[in-house]
């Protein structure tokens, strides 16, 4: 029988990349859609969305970064 090599995958760096690609999508369809949010809601609003955004990403890779830290 062939055995096959088993890949380990670090938790942290995918959560790393997770997180890159849910913040980062998130950011770049407020830059993207910047003009509907602005004619359907306000400038303030669109604001409102990127302060939320960079808030949330920054508390997720702060639990990340004392997460893997604890466990290491």
């Amino acid at each position: 029988m062939e055995q096959k090599a088993v890949k380990v995958v670090q938790v942290d760096k995918l959560m790393y990349v997770i997180g890159i690609f849910i913040f980062g999508g998130l950011l770049l369809a407020s830059f993207l859609d910047a003009t509907f949010y602005i004619e359907e809601y306000s400038w303030e609003h669109l604001i409102t969305f990127r302060v939320v955004i960079a808030a949330t990403s920054a508390i997720y890779y702060l639990l990340v970064y004392f997460y893997h830290r604890h466990k290491g």
